[in-house]
């Protein structure tokens, strides 16, 4: 019972430091809130597959941190992010918003391996694409078609 409790008690404080973290980094106070609300948003909506961190467990729930950003390296690759079914059928259906929690996603979680100039999402793009998610009956195939085209596409080091 005790493990439980402590395992719980540190998830909070890691939710917690991560808010204060992103808050203090950002310098203008409209800024932040956009960060906030994304932050929220994604650990809400995302994080409970994909971890509050952007590491998931074993499983077939991809990993986020430092591994997401080679998607943008292709058009293909950043179009998939917005369509992937938990994106593009989220219950975030403000546009804006689904965008904040991607380029959070992109951006953030994403670190080195989002490469440089990497071009933040729009409302206006998310509505367009999410219009149209992937429809199959094998994502994880479709997945890695997409991430291997993107990576023979991207100048990223190492990813």
């Amino acid at each position: 019972m005790k493990k439980g409790l402590f395992s719980l008690l540190r998830d909070v404080l890691k939710i917690m430091s991560s808010a204060v973290i992103v808050i203090l980094e950002v310098a203008s106070p409209s800024r932040a809130a956009t960060l906030g609300r994304a932050t929220t948003n994604y650990l809400t909506h995302c994080g409970g597959c994909h971890g509050i961190e952007g590491v998931s467990g074993a499983s077939f729930v991809p990993q986020l941190r430092e591994t997401v950003g080679v998607f943008t390296c292709s058009e293909e690759g950043r179009r998939y992010l917005v369509r992937v079914p938990g994106v593009s059928m989220s219950l975030i259906r403000d546009d804006q918003e689904l965008a904040d929690v991607l380029n959070f996603v992109v951006f953030r979680m994403g670190g080195a391996s989002t490469p440089p100039g990497t071009k933040p999402y729009s409302a206006s793009e998310i509505h367009d694409l999410r219009a149209d998610p992937i429809v199959t009956t094998d994502i994880l195939k479709a997945r890695a078609m997409v991430l291997q085209r993107s990576l023979a596409l991207c100048s990223v080091s190492g990813k």
